[in-house]
């Protein structure tokens, strides 16, 4: 009885897939069809050329303490900031998330190139919003979905628009907290954010990015690693650097009290000179202790400044780079034989699928 039951569902499986396969013509006209869109895809995508650029991560020497002032700094009331292991770790796994952050796609789509296709030098934004590249299946499937966003729009309220005045710092060297984005800026950065990938093969980073042009590609791709290098040396080397601000600082303090207690010791013995009292013996005596703390505690800060010196430079992240950003020759996309050959499956896909659904829509009628 099983076996009978199981050639039953068999002999059911060939009859619909007999039924499937009855009527070519519509199969045909499906492929035929998948075909058509495959060629308007593939003929209608714009080119793009990719960038491609190698370098070496190398990580910074870590973990080095500054040194101890001791009883001297002490006496002088200065306190310095320690460095005790908690330097500031980027990790090369964040690299992603910094260059497409929005911060630094509005940088970079800030920077103007000459496009040939445009004939003129314009912005990454501008070209975006312009061009808005895309074959046109997508250009069309993105207008029809706009049409309801357009009709909304023309009912609710206009997009908020904030003066000038309230955007704009009152003077030069103050930044403003927070930052105006517009919709056209966003659409722009999420295009760039597409065309920018970057990859950690341990140590060895690989940026690839994706232009209209060859060389707008490459020079968009050594402008992308250079601001990454950037981000990353100020993120690692920032609190050593303000340690280093702040010893500074505390060196032409010492220096100066040095000085003052040099002249004040030097302007003691010229006035008194010859006399030998107890009193003017006890007087210069206290007047060259205060000269030895003054140059003690000045000659430690001035090496304690040498040696915040040297930690910063071993903080300080080491990018080498391997290959560098390279004009390609050729177009990475579109991939056209792809594109058809997959578009003639789908195609076909589809009307096995609608051939099926009309099947069972009749035996359900029936």
């Amino acid at each position: 009885m099983p076996s009978n039951g199981q050639s039953k569902v068999e002999m059911d499986y060939l009859e619909l897939i007999q039924k499937i396969f009855r009527n070519k013509r519509r199969l045909l006209l499906f492929t035929l069809g998948g075909l058509v869109v495959g060629i308007l895809i593939a003929s209608t995508s714009p080119k793009e050329y990719t960038s491609s650029s190698l370098v070496i991560l190398e990580e910074a020497d870590g973990g080095a303490q500054l040194g101890q002032m001791g009883a001297l700094v002490g006496l002088a009331g200065i306190t310095l900031p320690q460095m005790q292991g908690d330097q500031a770790v980027l990790s090369s796994e964040l690299f992603p998330d910094v260059i497409h952050s929005r911060d630094f796609l509005l940088s970079i789509m800030k920077e103007s190139f000459y496009f040939h296709t445009m004939g003129k030098e314009m912005t990454l934004e501008e070209y975006y919003l312009e061009e808005k590249p895309g074959n046109i299946v997508k250009k069309t499937i993105d207008y029809v979905f706009s049409i309801p966003v357009i009709v909304i729009g023309l009912f609710s309220s206009q997009e908020l628009v904030i003066s000038s005045d309230e955007t704009s710092p009152n003077k030069e060297e103050e930044v403003l907290p927070y930052v105006l984005v517009s919709s056209s800026e966003i659409f722009a950065m999420g295009q760039l954010k597409s065309k920018i990938l970057i990859e950690d093969k341990m140590k060895l980073l690989e940026l690839k990015v994706s232009m209209p042009e060859a060389l707008v590609a490459a020079k968009v791709n050594a402008i992308v690693f250079q601001r990454l290098i950037d981000y990353v040396t100020n993120y690692k080397t920032a609190k050593q650097k303000v340690n280093l601000e702040f010893i500074a600082e505390r060196v032409i303090e010492a220096e100066d009290k040095f000085q003052q207690a040099q002249m004040k010791l030097a302007s003691y013995r010229d006035s008194n000179q010859g006399m030998i009292s107890r009193r003017a013996m006890t007087k210069e005596e206290q007047l060259q202790f205060e000269f030895n703390i003054a140059f003690n505690i000045y000659n430690s800060m001035k090496q304690e400044l040498e040696q915040a010196t040297i930690q910063l430079k071993k903080d300080t992240p080491i990018f080498t780079v391997m290959e560098k950003a390279s004009i390609p020759l050729g177009p990475s996309k579109p991939n056209k034989p792809l594109i058809i050959v997959f578009s003639l499956f789908l195609g076909f896909f589809v009307g096995v699928l609608f051939s099926l659904y009309r099947i069972l829509l009749s035996l359900y009628v029936k």
